[in-house]
Order: structure tokens, then C-alpha cells, then sequence
């Protein structure tokens, strides 16, 4: 029988914690990871180094494509977030923990059993304000769509 998975089953990430993952590997596993941004036309201005854009306007329809992606690559834990993380981030994670009640597949069963998922608190407007200038985690970077009138 299927669990009904809630927001309570996500685990939250601090920018800070995230920044470490990034010199010493995530916390499960070996160490992989990967972070699935989901903002839509916000997306512009930077990204997360080594982000994946899954658009949250059409992220249900693409949640087999990164189930595939996660399990070839092999990451043990993926991190999901918007602007904000507040609701499309959260609600984008949520669909992804739920999805994995449909995996088939003793061995994709296993893999996704042991994948931590995770939200970015703050979103990437933490992020900018955290490491926006630092090149080895922001890709991409538009000082000026972000300090305007200052």
C-alpha cells in the first residue's frame, strides 16, 4: 500500500549547508546531489552552479524525465527550489516524493528509497544574497536585475 506523502516528509537545506555539499558532498551516500530549480519566467538573473530547470508551470509532466536523470546519474540526494521556496519549490518536491509511489522496478525501488529530498530555505533569493558574485556556486549572475535602485 501506498504512503500519503505530506510537506512534513521534505527535509529543508540552509544556503549555507547547501555551499558545503558543493566542497565535501551531500550528507547521504557518496555525495551526489543535484538541484532542480523550478522557477518559471523568474529564472533569469543566475542559477544555482550546475542547476537543473525543470519549470514548475510544466513540472508534472516532465517528473519521469528527472526520476530517469536522478537514477542514471546516480545522486543521492536532490534539492528543489523557486524564488521563494514557499510554494513552488515545496509544492514541486511534494509531486516528486509522491511520484515515486509509482516507480516499478525492485532496483528503482531501492535507489529512490535511499534518495534524500530537500528544500532550499529561502529559495534562490537567499541563495543570490548568500554567494550571488562567487562564480563556483552562481552561474550566470545579473547584478542589475537584482540591486536595482540601489
Amino acid at each position: 500500500m501506498s504512503r500519503i506523502h505530506t510537506i512534513s516528509d521534505l527535509k529543508s537545506v540552509s544556503t549555507k549547508t547547501l555551499r558545503t555539499w558543493f566542497q565535501k558532498g551531500s550528507p547521504s551516500g557518496e555525495g551526489r546531489f543535484a538541484v532542480v530549480d523550478v522557477r518559471d519566467n523568474d529564472y533569469v538573473g543566475g542559477h544555482i552552479r550546475g542547476s537543473w530547470h525543470y519549470p514548475a508551470v510544466d513540472f508534472g509532466g516532465r517528473l519521469g524525465e528527472l526520476q530517469r536523470r536522478l537514477e542514471d546519474e546516480q545522486v543521492n540526494d536532490v534539492v528543489f527550489h523557486c524564488m521563494l521556496s514557499q510554494s513552488r519549490g515545496p509544492k514541486s518536491a511534494l509531486a516528486f516524493l509522491r511520484s515515486l509511489d509509482d516507480v516499478t522496478g525492485a532496483e528503482s525501488k531501492e535507489y529512490f528509497g535511499k534518495l534524500g529530498v530537500w528544500v532550499l530555505k529561502g529559495g534562490f533569493n537567499a541563495w543570490q544574497a548568500d554567494f550571488a558574485e562567487d562564480p563556483t556556486l552562481t552561474e550566470g549572475y545579473e547584478k542589475d536585475l537584482w540591486h536595482f535602485g540601489m
